[in-house]
C-alpha cells in the first residue's frame, strides 16, 4: 500500500487541521490534550516581545505631543487652575482621567465647574459596566452632572484580557444604545479627525495596544517602572507643573495634548491606584508589581492612533493553513524517521519538534517586532506539539482503514 504514502500526508493533516480546529472552539478541558497550551494561556507572544526584544531607549520614540501631569491626590482647586492655565495657552487637547463624582459644593466645586466648562477641547472620564446578554452597557462611574456635559466625557475602561495584562482596547463601545469612542480615541480625533477613516477601515472591535513608550520614571522609582529610565512622555507633579508655569514658554503648550491622571501620590511612591499590568512588564512572567498607571496606556493609546501603527492579526483561516502545512510536512519527516527504526527515534523526532518551536517562535517575534504582524503563536505551536501524537494516532488507526478505502478506487 506504499503507493498511498502522498494521499496519507493530505488526509492526517486534514484530520489534523480539524482535530486542531474543535480543541480550540468546543468548550472542553485541554488540560488533558494540550497541557503546554493551558499552562501559557495568561502568557502572550505581545509580552516577551514587547518587554525583551524592543528597543526602548531610541531617543526617536519620544513624544513631543503630549504632555502629562501627575494629578497625585487630587486637589480640585489646583486641577482648575491647571485647566484655566492650558485652555489660556490654546492646548489642543485637555483629558482630565480624573473622576469628580462627588460633589462638596465648596468653592473649588465652583471652579472646577467653570474651569471645565468653559474648555471646549476638554474631555472627562468615566467608567462603564459591561454590558450582559447583548445588551448596551451602562454608565457606573462618572462626574456629578454639575462639571459635566453631555459631549465632554469618554469611557477609561481598560480590558484585561486574561484578568491580567492590559494587551487590547476598544477604539468604540455601545454604551446605553450609542456607539462612543474610549477616553484615547476621543481625544486622538479632537486633535486629528482624520485618524476617523483609518479606524473605521480597519474594522475591528479590539485593536492591539502597540506599547513603544515606557511609564516615565524618575530616579529612585520603585522597580518595575521603567528601571532603565527611558523618557518617552514629558511627566510633572501638578505641584512643580503650577509652580513652575512661568518656565513655559507662551507657545509650549499650543497644540499639545495635555493629560491629567494619577501617576502616584509622589515620585518614588507605590501606589496601586489605577496601575496595571502591561506587555512593557520587565518581569514577563511570575509577575508580582503592576508597571503601567491607566493615564500611561491612555497616552500610549493616543501616540499609537495618532501614527497609525497598528498591529494586523493574521486571519484565522490563514493560521489553519500555516497548521495544515506543518502537519503535512511533519507526517514525511516522522514517517522517514520512523522507518529508520533508529534506537532513538522518539528523541530524535523530539529535538525536531524543538527546532521548529524555535524557528517559528523566532519568526513570530521577527513578525511582531518588525512589521506589527501578529501570529497566532498558540494554535501554531500547538500544532508543532501535537503533531506527532495525531501522525501515531494517525498510523496506528486510520491509516489501514484508508488504505482499504483507496484500495476500492
Amino acid at each position: 500500500m506504499n503507493q498511498f504514502k502522498y494521499y496519507h500526508g493530505f488526509i492526517f493533516s486534514i484530520i489534523s487541521v480539524l482535530f486542531l480546529f474543535l480543541l480550540h472552539h468546543l468548550p472542553v478541558n485541554q488540560l488533558f490534550i494540550d497541557p503546554f497550551s493551558e499552562a501559557i494561556k495568561h502568557q502572550d507572544l505581545i509580552d516577551v516581545s514587547f518587554s525583551k526584544f524592543r528597543d526602548h531607549s531610541d531617543p526617536k520614540l519620544f513624544d513631543s505631543r503630549i504632555f502629562i501631569i501627575n494629578s497625585g491626590i487630587t486637589d480640585r482647586r489646583k486641577v482648575a487652575t491647571t485647566i484655566n492655565y492650558l485652555s489660556r495657552k490654546s492646548t489642543k487637547v485637555i483629558g482630565i482621567d480624573l473622576l469628580f463624582d462627588t460633589l462638596y459644593s465648596t468653592p473649588a466645586d465652583t471652579l472646577l465647574r467653570n474651569a471645565i466648562l468653559s474648555s471646549p477641547k476638554l474631555t472627562l472620564a468615566y467608567s462603564f459596566e459591561e454590558a450582559k446578554l447583548h445588551k448596551p452597557s451602562t454608565m457606573e462611574m462618572h462626574s456629578h452632572p454639575f462639571f459635566t456635559k453631555s459631549d465632554n466625557q469618554a469611557y477609561v475602561n481598560l480590558a484585561t484580557n486574561d484578568g491580567f495584562s492590559v494587551r487590547t482596547f476598544e477604539p468604540f463601545h455601545n454604551v446605553e444604545g450609542n456607539l462612543v469612542p474610549s477616553f484615547s480615541t476621543k481625544i486622538a480625533l479632537i486633535f486629528n479627525p482624520d485618524i476617523l477613516s483609518s479606524l473605521n477601515a480597519r474594522g475591528v472591535d479590539k485593536e492591539w495596544i502597540n506599547f513603544r513608550r515606557v511609564q516615565p520614571g524618575v530616579s529612585g522609582m520603585i522597580y518595575p517602572i521603567n528601571s532603565g529610565q527611558n523618557s518617552h512622555y514629558a511627566l510633572v507633579n501638578i505641584d512643580q507643573f503650577l509652580n513652575d508655569t512661568s518656565s513655559y514658554d507662551d507657545n509650549y503648550f499650543k497644540d499639545k495634548i495635555v493629560l491629567v491622571g494619577f501617576c502616584g501620590e509622589h515620585d518614588a511612591s507605590l501606589s496601586m491606584k489605577d496601575r496595571y499590568y502591561t506587555p512593557l512588564n520587565e518581569r514577563s512572567s511570575g509577575r508580582s508589581i503592576p508597571d503601567m498607571f491607566g493615564v500611561i496606556i491612555h497616552a500610549n493609546i493616543i501616540s499609537m492612533l495618532l501614527d497609525e501603527d497598528y498591529i494586523d492579526d493574521v486571519p484565522e483561516w490563514l493560521l489553519y493553513l500555516f497548521s495544515f502545512f506543518i502537519f503535512f510536512i511533519n507526517y514525511y519527516i516522522f514517517l522517514k524517521v520512523v522507518e529508520k527504526k533508529l534506537f532513538f527515534t522518539v528523541a530524535f523526532i523530539r529535538l525536531i519538534q524543538i527546532l521548529q518551536f524555535v524557528f517559528l517562535y523566532s519568526c513570530c517575534i521577527l513578525l511582531l517586532c518588525g512589521l506589527n504582524i501578529k501570529l497566532g503563536f498558540i494554535l501554531i505551536i500547538t500544532s508543532v506539539i501535537l503533531s506527532f501524537e495525531l501522525f501515531e494516532f494517525y498510523q496506528h488507526r486510520f491509516k489501514h482503514r484508508v488504505n482499504k478505502i483507496l484500495s476500492t478506487y
